[in-house]
This record gives structure tokens, sequence and C-alpha cells, in this order.
């Protein structure tokens, strides 16, 4: 099953650092990682997947890790189609099987209409879709999005939230970065709050809110509407 731990892990770049990352998540987990604009939640997730050297502490991934950035890297004169053989030769998907996972991810993302249609002939919403097709299309355990929903109408935002739920029944970890409080207090089973350099885990998180007798969303817009500081107990 799906594994990835912190232990202590400070990491950071160019005089910026955030510190005391420590989590122990298992597959099925759904990890809502908050914070505001620039507060360190892209550099935890850069460093969770290999780009970012920690500066201390140790973290540990167990399972084939599947990254969706904010800005994708598709490939804007290839096809839906062509993007995904791309990116499944690049994970080393045998041909056979790839052929099959991309039928699959069209059909489950409604894409197999547009498949021969290029990135830039297609919307902004079928864009995304594409993006996550990319980042599951080698069959990942971890899948960490980083803010996946922005530019997103209702509609598509709550089909993706579905198809997460859907994955994390089937034993997947996802780790996701959102400033759509109500739907991660709603959907995601665990949290981490990134808060003036700081790494808040579940529990500590969790405590603050009972202590503030209100909602998760509640919280976390008054602490960002306030610059309030947490401290750990």
């Amino acid at each position: 099953m799906a594994r990835l731990t912190a232990n202590s892990l400070q990491t950071g770049h160019r005089g910026f650092s955030v510190t005391d990352v420590t989590f122990t998540l298992r597959g099925g987990d759904v990890f809502g990682l908050l914070g505001r604009s620039g507060s360190g939640k892209s550099t935890i997730l850069n460093t969770l997947i290999g780009s970012l050297t920690p500066q201390a502490g140790q973290f540990s991934a167990e399972g084939i890790i599947g990254y969706s950035p904010q800005k994708n890297a598709l490939y804007p004169f290839l096809t839906i189609k062509e993007n995904l053989e791309v990116f499944g030769e690049l994970y080393d998907v045998p041909r056979a099987e790839l052929e099959q996972r991309i039928t699959q991810l069209l059909d489950r993302l409604d894409l197999a209409p547009h498949a021969h249609k290029r990135i830039t002939e297609v919307s902004g919403g079928m864009e995304k879709r594409v993006d996550l097709a990319v980042t599951l299309v080698h069959d990942p355990d971890i899948i960490i999005l980083d803010e996946p929903f922005n530019g997103l109408d209702i509609s598509l935002q709550k089909f993706i939230w579905e198809l997460l739920r859907e994955l994390a029944k089937k034993g997947k970890l996802i780790i996701i970065t959102s400033h759509l409080l109500a739907d991660v207090q709603k959907y995601c089973t665990t949290f981490g709050l990134v808060e003036n350099n700081r790494f808040y885990g579940d529990t500590e998180l969790r405590n603050a809110v009972q202590r503030q007798s209100g909602s998760l969303e509640a919280f976390l817009e008054q602490l960002f509407r306030r610059d309030l500081r947490m401290e750990k107990k």
C-alpha cells in the first residue's frame, strides 16, 4: 500500500524555508495541504517529488508518484491522445498496457470525443482534465495535485473531487492543495497547514479548530484574514 512519511523535514530555497514538516500518510488518505498563497505549499510538494533537496529531516515514499503542478506541462501542439502517449512512454508503460490506460482515461474524463484535438484547440477546463489524465497515465500510487481547481467551474470541480474520492477508495494516496476551503473540509480525510514558515499537522490543526468552537473553513478564513499565529502545544 502507498505510504508517505516526513519526519521533522525542513525545506526551502533562496533563503525561504518551511520547518517541522511531519506527517504519515497511507493509501486511502486524501490529504489537504492548506495555506495562503506564497506560504510554502508548493515548496513542500516539490520536495516530496524530489525537485528540491531537504535542508534537514527525512522523508520517504513507498509507491509510484504522479504529480500535477499548478501550470501544466502539456505539449500544446500535440493532440490529447498524443500527450497521453508521450507521458506514458516517459514513464516506460508497456505499449499494450498504455493503450488500454489511455482508452480508460479518455472515457473516464470525458475526453474521448476530443482525443484528436490539439491542446491549443481545447478549453481551459478540458486542458485541466488532460493534465489530470497525464498525471494518472502510469497508474501512480501517490497522486500529488497542486491547485488543480484554478479557473474551473463548479461542475468540473465536483467532477474532479468525485474522481479523487474514487481513486482513494481504490487505495491511492491523494495530496492536494486548494483554496476551496469548504470542499477541502468536505472531501479531505486529513489536513496540514503551512503558516508563518511552519507546518502544522492534522492533530494540531483539529485541536486549534476545536478550541475556536468553529468549522475548519471558518477557522482558516479567520487565520488568513487576521494573520494570526498558532502556537504549538
